[in-house]
């Protein structure tokens, strides 16, 4: 073959794959050029559209519901004071209505009895030894007389004028001594006589026993032997949301509905505690109950209270509001250019589906309706049509 055709072909071939890298690189930098022109459009998202409620005024419920427990109006822990000692015999049971002194459990008596009878002999013994001493005082006396008589005679010294003296004022002295030890085996014998009284367990008031421990042949000690209720008097105990404290007040009429009984029992408040507890921001309410013999201390029960309808200014459905803690809460709000604004809200009375706003929120601002929607701070929506209004007729 021809050296220079050769040569030519090859020369050739070179510039037709230099052309072509040439175009492969005008066609990738004009792709490249007009990349950014298509991006925009790729990347417009358009809206999410959400559902808002706007904040007014509403008209708040005429019942408050409080929960609570029965418990007993007053409750005391009847025990022994008499440690160590026997448990004879128990007179009563649990549920059993008791009288003012009556008798509930007598403990053995036996070192007692011996205590008793040790000071009372004491005490005989004192009583004896005073009568002595009173007639030895009036012998001494007596003779201290005579002697005193003849002292100006010359028959007696005045030796013996001084000893007869001395005999007197000293049987005087003795017979004080004996009368304060008939005084002291005295108190022994009657503090002997009060710890025996002890080992009669009786009832400090009238009530009925809630608790009984006390069995016979069990020590007594520091564990109380029974537990008491006044008068039998049970009722309800309950909380009450410190925003509702100032609804409430002592003689208000109630309706308890008490777990276990059909018809709801007829209550007054009784007292409304002092001060709130400052974790829970509750207050406590007691309130006297209908005598019923169906009450049991612990029994879970719900109070109605009617109250008058009152107009909150700033109202929102609860589904609108994410609880955080006690009165404190948040809400999406949804601004004038359609951004969604997280806004710290106090909460305070709820009526029914409506949450009262006290702070953080204006009557007429509007906020997401469904505090669970998927939407975040910072989000641009668009409200449907369909936005809820609330109107001072709300209920």
């Amino acid at each position: 073959m021809n050296p220079n055709l050769a040569l030519a072909s090859a020369s050739r071939s070179h510039r037709l794959w230099l052309w072509a890298g040439v175009s492969l690189l005008l066609v990738s930098l004009g792709a490249w050029l007009l990349w950014p022109s298509y991006e925009p459009a790729a990347s417009v998202i358009p809206p999410l559209r959400v559902s808002t409620v706007t904040a007014g005024p509403a008209m708040l419920d005429s019942s408050l519901l409080l929960n609570g427990t029965l418990a007993a109006r007053e409750e005391i822990a009847i025990s022994s004071s008499l440690p160590e000692q026997r448990v004879a015999e128990v007179k009563v049971e649990e549920g059993d209505s008791v009288q003012a002194g009556q008798l509930l459990a007598r403990l053995e008596t036996q070192s007692l009895d011996a205590q008793v009878r040790q000071a009372k002999a004491v005490w005989a013994r004192a009583c004896a030894i005073v009568a002595q001493q009173e007639a030895v005082k009036a012998e001494s006396e007596a003779s201290f007389k005579r002697i005193e008589l003849l002292s100006g005679s010359g028959a007696v010294s005045e030796q013996q004028v001084d000893q007869s003296r001395a005999q007197a004022f000293t049987a005087a002295a003795s017979l004080r001594a004996a009368r304060a030890e008939v005084e002291q085996a005295f108190a022994q014998l009657v503090d002997a006589r009060h710890q025996r009284s002890k080992a009669d367990i009786q009832a400090p008031f009238a009530g009925v026993i809630a608790e009984r421990t006390a069995r016979a042949g069990s020590l007594s000690g520091g564990d109380p032997l029974f537990r008491l209720i006044r008068e039998g008097l049970i009722e309800f105990e309950g909380e009450v949301a410190e925003t509702d404290l100032i609804d409430i007040e002592p003689g208000q009429t109630l309706h308890v509905q008490i777990t276990g009984i059909t018809s709801p029992v007829k209550g007054t408040l009784r007292l409304v505690a002092p001060k709130v507890d400052a974790r829970s921001r509750l207050g406590r309410v007691r309130i006297a109950l209908s005598d019923s013999q169906l009450l049991r201390v612990g029994t879970y029960a719900q109070a109605t209270l009617g109250l008058e309808r009152r107009k909150l200014d700033v109202t929102l459905p609860a589904r609108a509001v994410s609880v955080i803690d006690t009165n404190l809460a948040s809400v999406m709000q949804v601004d004038d250019k359609g951004i969604i604004v997280r806004r710290m809200v106090t909460t305070g009375r709820r009526s029914g589906a409506l949450l009262e706003i006290t702070s953080g929120l204006q009557a007429g601002e509007r906020v997401v309706a469904n505090a669970s929607a998927f939407v975040r701070e910072g989000d641009v929506v668009t409200t449907s049509d369909a936005d809820a209004h609330l109107t001072e007729e709300t209920p």
